[in-house]
Formats: C-alpha cells, structure tokens, sequence
C-alpha cells in the first residue's frame, strides 16, 4: 500500500427532506447566493423554489444561474462569474447532476478572480494559472453520479478547441453538501443509469490502475459496485424508490470522495478517453464511459490478470475451480457486459451518434496532451498509446 493524506473538509448533510437545511448552512457562509442549475429540471419540478424559500426564510438573498449545458462550457462559467460579481454574491450553490456542481466550483474561482476560466484548467499549456481563492461553495445533488458533492475537482470544456479538462484544488471542496435522495427521484431514467455507471468506474479504474496489495481498498471498490448493481434495477422499475436511490446517492459521494483510493492511487484512462468523445460530441458523461468500459477491460486484462481474478471471485461470486487468473479474468468481463446490456448501456459508438472515424485521431491526441504521462501515453496496465487508443475506438465503432 501508498503512503498517503486523506483530506475531506466537506459537510455532508444526508437524508431524505434534507434539503431544508440549506438556508441554516447558507447563512454560515454569506448573505446573497448565486444558485448554479441546468436549463430544465430543478425549475421543472420546483426545486429551484424551494431551495429560494428556504433561503430567504433565513435572510439569504437569491441570484439565479440556470443556464449550465452538460458537459459545461467555459463561457457559460464566465458569464455566471461576471453575474456573480456583478451582484456581489458572496457563495455559489451548485444545484442539479455534476454538470452544474462542477460549473458551480468554476464559477466560485471566476466571480472572484475576473479572468477566463480556462487559464486555470490544465489542459495542456506551460502555465497554469494557481487558484489562490474562490467563494465558498455549497452542493445539492439531484442525481447520484459524479460524486462532485464530495471532492475538489471539476470538469469544464472549452467548446471552442473541443477540449474537456479538469479543474482542482483543496480550495473548491464544498464547505457543505445536501444530498436529500428525494430529489433524484425527478432525474429521468437514462441519465440514472449513466449515473450509475459512472460510480462504478470511479472506483473500478482504481483497481485495474493502482498499487498491488490494497484488498481493503480493492474490497471497498466491490461494495460501491455491487451497491448499484443491486439498486439500479431496483430504481428503473420504480423511479421513486428512495431507499434504493439512497444507496445509490451515498454510493456516489464515497466513491469519488477520495477514501477508496487513498492507499492505493491510480490513474483514470477511461475517463480521460471520454473527456475527449464527449469534448467533441457532447454525449452523456456516463453513456461514454459506459461505451469505454468492457472495451478498455477486454484490451488491458492479459497485462494485470490477478486484479481481473479478484474482481470475478470477489465481486461476481466465481468459483476458482482450477481456473487461472486470465480465465477468471475474462469471465469479469463477461459478467460486466451481461450487467450493462441489461440496463441497456452496451453499446457502440453508432449508439452514441458516433458515425465514422474522422476525429478518432483528433481524440486520441487531445487525450495524450491533456492526460498522457508526457504526452506519450495514458498510464494503464496496458500502457495506451495513441495506437492503442485508436485500436480501443475501432473496436467500439459498431
């Protein structure tokens, strides 16, 4: 196991009706909140409502951002930092999935910093611009996902280059998170089911990934994994199943929240491929890592089959029986493949609207640059160069 300092300053409220808390939690960091929301939902189902009434009630007075695309751009982030300023709002409140709770810690370095967001994302440049200070920040999940209401990093794209890159700091950590299961309930079913994709590979890219000798870490990975295997099913045939949907909104904020990983590091090949599909073709976050997932397994098993074993005996209950690792290994991925097509994630990218090949190049190149250990290759067991990395699209192309 690593050496390593696990850090989490973040409050976390959690339960059902939850949510009326958050003007008690607001007053404690300011008087005038600029909420950060999508274009659709939290208006559509009168959350937004709410939480300004439960805000005003104790004094805190509302600015409203409901602008935020998914996969949000960086001129969207400056026009609400530029608003931020101009109203003098002294906390951000990201409200909906993670595209606004991402936007939202953005938009708390841009209110305050004046300049263009981009300058502080690491996306390639010699310099990066520090981020010395942001608003403080408070999150409210509505969809049990990317698990930003637990950490300090966000995913911000630049529509202009079609790059998609990360922004972080200990500085954007939310000072608090209201994660009320209620409000997943509005959350259509197939970003559900993105959503619950994407936990699991939050923690199983850490365990193909990262350091050897980690079976708590590693065991901790198959807890949140068997966790939304078990409830995803149980929310598509009952959209307001709060229990389940609680599982899966804690399963959410513990996988990305930095506590699986400490000990035993890794890299995140499969999300820094999807950064560059979905920074060219706007797809779901979760539907392109769910494109990626068996297709990265299937590529990279033979280079760390002990992992794959461990996976298939501990996670999908299969007897050894004489098996060796890479027989084991491939029964994993077969399992893993059974689970998405049966909520309806094993796919093509024909099935993302991903028609030919002609940026496949482009892709792999913005992956390399933005995420590669010295834009030679993304650090995997199977190190993935570019050639691998267009081998990895061509065998998801149909």
């Amino acid at each position: 196991m690593q050496a390593f300092n696990f850090y989490l300053p973040t409050k976390i409220i959690f339960g059902s009706g939850k949510l009326e808390q958050v003007g008690i939690e607001a007053i404690s960091l300011g008087k005038r909140a600029l909420i950060v929301t999508g274009k659709r939902s939290a208006s559509a189902f009168g959350i937004i409502d709410r939480v300004t009434t439960y805000l005003e009630r104790e004094g805190v007075e509302v600015v409203v951002f409901d602008k935020i695309e998914p996969n949000p751009r960086t001129t969207t982030v400056d026009d609400a930092g530029e608003l931020a300023r101009k109203n003098k709002c002294d906390m951000v409140i990201g409200l909906g999935g993670g595209s606004p709770m991402d936007a939202a810690k953005a938009i708390a370095v841009a209110a305050v910093e004046g300049k263009p967001i981009w300058d502080y994302i690491s996306h390639g440049q010699e310099i990066v611009k520090p981020i010395k200070k942001a608003l403080p920040i408070i999150a409210i999940p509505t969809l049990a996902a990317t698990g930003s209401e637990a950490d300090a990093g966000g995913v911000i794209t630049n529509w202009e280059t079609h790059e998609k890159a990360v922004i972080g700091s200990p500085i954007l950590f939310p000072k608090v998170s209201i994660i009320d299961p209620e409000l997943t309930t509005t959350v259509p079913e197939g970003y559900t089911i993105d959503g619950g994709v994407d936990i699991i590979t939050h923690v199983i890219e850490g365990l193909f990934t990262g350091a050897d000798n980690t079976p708590l870490q590693d065991r901790f990975s198959f807890s949140v994994i068997k966790t939304v295997m078990d409830n995803l099913p149980k929310v598509i045939d009952n959209q307001n199943d709060v229990e389940a949907r609680a599982n899966l909104s804690w399963a959410s904020a513990v996988a990305l929240s930095g506590m699986i990983n400490s000990g035993r590091g890794g890299a995140y090949p499969i999300h820094a491929l999807e950064h560059s599909l979905s920074g060219h073709y706007d797809i779901s976050h979760g539907r392109g890592l769910a494109l990626l997932l068996p297709a990265i397994m299937e590529y990279s098993y033979k280079s760390r089959p002990a992992k794959y074993a461990f996976l298939a005996e501990e996670l999908f209950d299969i007897h050894r029986d004489g098996q060796t690792d890479e027989e084991l290994a491939v029964k994993a991925i077969s399992k893993m493949k059974d689970f998405l097509k049966s909520v309806n994630r094993l796919l093509t990218m024909k099935d993302v609207g991903i028609g030919d090949d002609s940026k496949f190049e482009t892709m792999a190149d913005d992956a390399l640059r933005i995420y590669g250990v010295a834009n030679e290759y993304l650090d995997n067991p199977r190190k993935l160069y570019k050639k691998d990395i267009l081998a990895l699209f061509s065998m998801i192309a149909d």
